[in-house]
C-alpha cells in the first residue's frame, strides 16, 4: 500500500529498505476513507515476507528470508507513526528486530512531495543482521514527478554504535495495465533503478564483530595444548569507511494489485554491491519479495 509512506521505504532499501517517500501521485488512486476517517486519518496494517534481508545494499553470507508484519497510523495533518518487527527463519531469537518510526509527510505543490521521519531500532541479542550495529535513523526525502519519470533522492543520518550518512537515488515510472480484469481493480508494474551512496562504518563494525565471535574461546589447557588465545588480540584494518562512495546499484520490478481497501505487491530486484570492505560477503544477488496491507 502506498500510504505505508516512511517507514516502509527505509526498510526496503536492504531488500529494503529496506529509505522515506511519501505517497506517489502517479500510482492508481487507492479508495477513500469515508469524511469522519478522512478528517482524523487513517490505519495500515502490512505483512511483508522476503527470501532475505539487507541493510543500504550490505547483507549476510548466509541469507535469512523473514516474515514482518506493521501497523501505521497517518493523521490528516501528514504525521504518522509507525511499528514493524521482524521474525527471521533459521535464527535463536523469536523476535530480530523491531522498528519505530515517526515522522511528517509534506507536498509541495502538484508534483514534489517529501517527509522527515525518525526511527529507532531495537532487536534480539543473538540477531545476524548488519544493521544490528545501529539503533538509530534521521532520513529526509524529496520525490518529483517530472512526467517521464518519478525521481527520489532520500539522506539518511544512521548512528548508535556506528554512525553513516547514505543517499538514495531512485527513478521509476509507474506503467498501468487497466487492460486486465476489464479495469474493475488498479494494477500496474512500478519499476525502479536506485543507487544508493554513502559511508560504511557500520559494515566494517559488522565484520569485525562477526569474525570476533568465530574465534575459539580460551580455556586453561589452551597454553599447555598450542590451542585458543593466548594473551591479548589485536585487531588491525586499514579505515576507508568514512569515505563517500557508491555502495550499491538494483533494479526492482513490483507488480501492483489493488483491490478496494487491500494492496498486494509481489517484487524482484537484483542488486550489485560495489566498494566493498574487506571481510564483507555482500554479493550480487536476487530479491523476492510479497508485501499485503489493509487500510482503513
Amino acid at each position: 500500500m502506498k500510504k505505508l509512506i516512511g517507514f516502509c521505504y527505509l526498510l526496503s532499501l536492504g531488500f529494503l529498505s529496506p529509505a522515506l517517500a511519501a505517497p506517489r501521485t502517479t500510482l492508481p488512486a487507492e479508495p477513500a476513507p469515508s469524511d469522519s476517517t478522512a478528517k482524523k486519518g487513517y490505519w495500515t496494517i502490512g505483512l511483508e515476507a522476503a527470501n532475505n534481508a539487507s541493510f543500504f545494499g550490505r547483507n549476510t553470507a548466509i541469507q535469512y528470508p523473514y516474515i514482518a508484519p506493521s501497523l501505521t497510523y497517518t493523521h490528516a495533518s501528514g504525521l504518522f507513526i509507525s511499528a514493524m518487527s521482524y521474525q527471521l527463519f533459521d535464527t535463536e531469537d523469536f523476535i530480530d528486530e523491531t522498528d519505530v518510526t515517526a515522522g511528517y509527510i509534506f507536498n509541495i505543490g502538484k508534483r514534489l512531495d517529501g517527509s522527515v521521519s525518525y526511527s529507532r531500532f531495537f532487536f534480539g541479542p543473538n540477531t545476524p543482521l548488519v544493521k544490528s550495529v545501529t539503533s538509530n535513523a534521521a532520513t529526509a526525502n524529496l520525490n518529483l514527478d517530472w512526467k517521464y519519470l518519478y525521481t527520489g533522492l532520500t539522506t539518511s543520518y544512521v548512528f548508535g554504535g556506528s554512525s553513516d550518512v547514505f543517499t538514495v537515488l531512485d527513478n521509476s515510472r509507474y506503467i498501468p495495465l487497466q487492460n486486465l480484469w476489464k479495469g474493475e481493480n488498479a494494477v500496474g508494474i512500478d519499476p525502479k533503478v536506485s543507487i544508493i551512496a554513502g559511508t560504511q562504518e557500520f559494515s566494517e563494525t559488522h565484520t569485525v564483530t562477526t569474525q570476533n565471535k568465530k574465534k575459539s574461546p580460551s580455556t586453561p589447557l589452551d597454553p599447555i595444548l598450542g590451542g585458543g588465545k593466548t594473551g591479548s588480540t589485536t585487531t588491525t584494518s586499514t579505515t576507508t569507511t568514512k569515505r563517500f562512495k557508491v555502495l550499491n546499484y538494483s533494479l526492482k520490478v513490483p507488480v501492483v494489485f489493488s483491490v478496494k481497501n487491500i494492496d498486494i505487491e509481489p517484487a524482484y530486484r537484483f542488486a550489485i554491491p560495489v566498494n566493498k570492505l574487506e571481510g564483507d560477503e555482500s554479493k550480487p544477488q536476487s530479491f523476492y519479495s510479497l508485501n499485503l496491507s489493509y487500510t482503513f
